[in-house]
Parts: structure tokens; C-alpha cells; sequence
């Protein structure tokens, strides 16, 4: 294995996720229900949706920014008409409530904000395509400057750690291109091939390097990071296990996962975390707010693992519930049965009726 320590020694073609084996195209009408429903979705769901991201992908790409944002929002009647038998919207409307409860004057004003979490996904997706160009053209005005100074003094290489807000990949641009790149990190793919393709081919043009999962990705993640040339941006907030882990909302700290690897890289480099996040101001406009490092036990010393995941979900707990209208996570995130019912539930409720959202 090469001991790569620079991103040039990497082909970028590391950074592209691998794509299933493809099944035969005679499944399409084979006897075994699996085997048809696998062909099916490889062969037809996939290539349709990818097909036509593909296409509106170069075609907006060519429009002004906040034409490409509105014209997102335009679809999303479509989009949760498409989705309506789907299991996912109503586990994204019960962990809306349930995160919630208690916030708003009435069912009204609580509907209407469930709407405002549809329009900034649809938006997401769309701004997908001009994303490179947010940093260059002005439009990620910067809160909270002076956090990344001190961090960037701090001499090591700095471990930037966010949640899934607005449109998360400008955060990525924006951190590489303008504020400490170049900035290497993990990301985790796509279900489908065409959109895994598109991602790949966005990150290509700003020369990013992002790794998919894998034992290969983790080591040249710590090759390239313990070389000190680089920066660092991953998101705690992955999937795991069909579950979102972080922020916890009244559940354990987990003990693996992005957050983990982030202490672990931070110690293992002698970086500095410093919580960082993006919030939506307008179409295809955002703020990126950095907040204070995290700051190790001792000047000198390592940071404690378990200690410091729970104070990154110390950070980004509140951050995410202020901003949950922009959490993409909410369709992954799977509460307990009992939430509602639980102390921390009761308490979000007692927090949310001293100052009810119109």
C-alpha cells in the first residue's frame, strides 16, 4: 500500500464510491421476485431518476443562482406527491412534531413550517448544481471569524466538524476554496450510481479530494491529515446502522461513528475542532458560522474521546433544533417509540412554551 501523504500521490479516482455489480438484464423478468425487484431498481428506477438529475443538473448549472434555488422550491408539490406512499415522509413529519412540540401558536403555523423544511430540501438539491460557484460569486457571508483565526493559530491542522444544514456541500466549498483548503474528508454516497457520478464530477472540477467509506479512505484520510498540509471537514451527523446518532436528543453519546473519528484524527495530528455550520439568509445565500474550538483537557494533552463527543453534541444539539426547518437528517433521524413521552421531550416542550414561533 502506497504510504501517500500528499493529495498528489492519490488518483482522484479514490474519491469516487463504488458502484454495484450490475445484475443481469434478464432479472427484468425472472421468476424470482428478489432478483426482478434488484434488476428493476438498478435497471429502471435508477437509470430514470438518474437520467433525469443528469439532465437538469447541466442544463441549470447554466442559470443564474437564484433562479436555479427557486426552481427548486417550484417542485415541491411534485416532490411530495412523487413521495406519498413512501414510509419516510411521515417519519419526517413525526420527527418534525416530536422535535418540536410546543413551539408553535398553533397547527397552522406548525404546518407551515414542515412546508419550509420541503421548500430548503428541494432547494438543496437543486443548488447542487451551482454549489461551486457560491464562494466565488459572494454569496456565503461569514459569523464568527476570530473562532477560526484562533483555531488556524493553534499551529496544527484544523479538524472542521458540521451538522447537514441548508445546502452542506457549500460548507465544503467554501472551507476549500476560500477559508483553509485545501480540505480533504469522508462523505458518505449516494444510493444511486447517476447521482454518485454527478457528486463526484462537481468535487472533481474544485479538486477536492472526499473519500467514501472503507478501511483504504480511513488510512489515507490519517496519511494526508498527520502530514499537516491539510485541513479537515466531515460531517457528525452520518448515518449509522439506519440511524442518525448525533445530535443525541436525550439518547447515549455514541461511542463510533464521524465524531469519534474526528477526536481521534484531532488527537492523532494535534489539530484543533472547531464546530462549524451553514444556515440559509436567502436563494442560493448563506451565512457560514464558525463557533469557538473545543478546547482540550489540557494545553497540551490529548482530547478525551467520550468527553468531547459530548460536547460537539453540546454545540450542535441547540444549533440543529434552532435550525430544523434546514436539517436534511430529519428523514434519517429514527426517535423512539416513547420520545414523546420521555423527560427530554417535556423539557423541549417547557423550553419552546416560553417563547412560541409565529
Amino acid at each position: 500500500m502506497t504510504k501517500a501523504s500528499k493529495l498528489e500521490d492519490i488518483p482522484f479516482a479514490e474519491t469516487m464510491a463504488r458502484e454495484p455489480e450490475a445484475p443481469p438484464l434478464r432479472d427484468l423478468v425472472s421468476s424470482n421476485a428478489d432478483a426482478r425487484s434488484v434488476a428493476g431498481i438498478y435497471w429502471l428506477r435508477q437509470t430514470k431518476d438518474g437520467v433525469l438529475n443528469t439532465v437538469f443538473h447541466h442544463v441549470l448549472r447554466l442559470c443564474p443562482s437564484a433562479f436555479v434555488s427557486e426552481f427548486g422550491q417550484s417542485l415541491v408539490p411534485l416532490m411530495r406527491w412523487s413521495y406519498r406512499h413512501k414510509i419516510f415522509p411521515k417519519r419526517i413529519a413525526r420527527n418534525f412534531n416530536a422535535l418540536t412540540a410546543g413551539r408553535w401558536r398553533d397547527r397552522e403555523a406548525e404546518t407551515k413550517a414542515l412546508n419550509r423544511w420541503w421548500q430548503n430540501i428541494a432547494r438543496t438539491i437543486s443548488e447542487f448544481c451551482i454549489v461551486n460557484s457560491l464562494w466565488k460569486t459572494s454569496r456565503i457571508e461569514l459569523e464568527g471569524e476570530e473562532h477560526l483565526k484562533r483555531a488556524l493559530q493553534q499551529g496544527g491542522p484544523v479538524i472542521f466538524t458540521s451538522m447537514h444544514l441548508a445546502t452542506w456541500e457549500a460548507l465544503f466549498v467554501a472551507i476549500h476554496d476560500g477559508l483553509a483548503g485545501p480540505s480533504v474528508g469522508p462523505y458518505q454516497p449516494e444510493t444511486n450510481r447517476f447521482k454518485n457520478r454527478i457528486i463526484h464530477a462537481i468535487r472533481r472540477e474544485r479538486n477536492q479530494y472526499l473519500f467514501p467509506p472503507g478501511q483504504r479512505s480511513a488510512y489515507l484520510l490519517r496519511r494526508l491529515m498527520t502530514s499537516g498540509r491539510y485541513s479537515m471537514t466531515i460531517f457528525i451527523d452520518e448515518v449509522r446502522d439506519k440511524q442518525v446518532h448525533l445530535p443525541c436528543f436525550g439518547r447515549p453519546a455514541p461511542t463510533k461513528g464521524n465524531a469519534v473519528v474526528a477526536v481521534k484524527i484531532a488527537n492523532t495530528c494535534g489539530g484543533t475542532l472547531l464546530p462549524v455550520y451553514l444556515t440559509r439568509t436567502g436563494p442560493a445565500r448563506f451565512k457560514l458560522v464558525f463557533t469557538p474550538p473545543i478546547e482540550r483537557p489540557t494545553t497540551d494533552g490529548p482530547y478525551d474521546v467520550a468527553g468531547t463527543v459530548e460536547a460537539l453534541n453540546g454545540v450542535f444539539e441547540p444549533i440543529v433544533l434552532r435550525n430544523i426547518e434546514e436539517w436534511y437528517m430529519l428523514g434519517e433521524l429514527r426517535l423512539p417509540k416513547s420520545f414523546e413521552e420521555s423527560p427530554y421531550a417535556r423539557h423541549l416542550a417547557g423550553e419552546y412554551g416560553s417563547r412560541i414561533d409565529a
